[in-house]
């Protein structure tokens, strides 16, 4: 993908592990808020034990995982946030990219809002920092919840526009502690300069 590119939905159909990489530095606008992906998880499926969809089988809660790709699976978890996730690979696989870090680009007002409830000029220096460095953090950033799970995002309130990054490190993912062998497998990738990344 080059610079500027409006990102087609035919990208999303391969393995998540393929897309992650070239994922970081996508531009993602949801309604009036822009934000740039510095850290995304690879997650395959039955191929997968850390994976929602390891058991092959949709649940009510996984279906959208085992939907076309280019759409949102977007999860409840600890009883209180959000995590967001596009859907790879093709239909029935159960194949998704978790969105880790970001970076915003446009509507910060709007995210300070939705995160500490006041306008970005009276966030702190801590708060900043940690305005949407983490999957839960991100997914409300976005104000999504699992009423937008399922949607499409080659719809209007959404655009995806490509800035590949050429720093990127390759990692083990985090909180999945009891996944087996898939616990390190190194599907986690960041763009390795940025203050977005949840964790290094």
């Amino acid at each position: 993908m080059k610079e500027g590119e409006r990102m087609e939905r035919h990208f999303f159909e391969r393995s998540p592990v393929e897309v992650g990489p070239d994922f970081l530095g996508t531009h993602i606008t949801v309604d009036e808020v822009t934000m740039r992906i510095v850290e995304v998880e690879a997650y395959l499926g039955p191929h997968d034990q850390a994976a929602h969809s390891f058991s092959g089988k949709p649940t009510k809660r996984t279906a959208p995982m085992f939907g076309p790709p280019g759409h949102l699976y977007v999860y409840f978890t600890y009883g209180m946030h959000h995590c967001m996730n596009i859907v790879c690979g093709h239909e029935g696989e159960g194949y998704g990219l978790l969105l880790r870090g970001a970076e915003i680009i446009s509507g910060h007002d709007l995210v300070a809002e939705r995160r500490f409830g006041c306008s970005y000029a009276e966030l702190t220096a801590i708060q900043r920092r940690n305005l949407v460095n983490g999957p839960a953090k991100l997914c409300q950033g976005f104000g999504l919840t699992t009423a937008d799970s399922g949607q499409d995002l080659y719809q209007d309130r959404f655009r995806l526009v490509a800035d590949p990054v050429d720093a990127i490190v390759q990692t083990t993912r985090i909180g999945i502690p009891n996944a087996g062998e898939a616990t390190a497998y190194p599907w986690r990738f960041y763009v390795d300069a940025s203050e977005g990344v949840s964790k290094r």
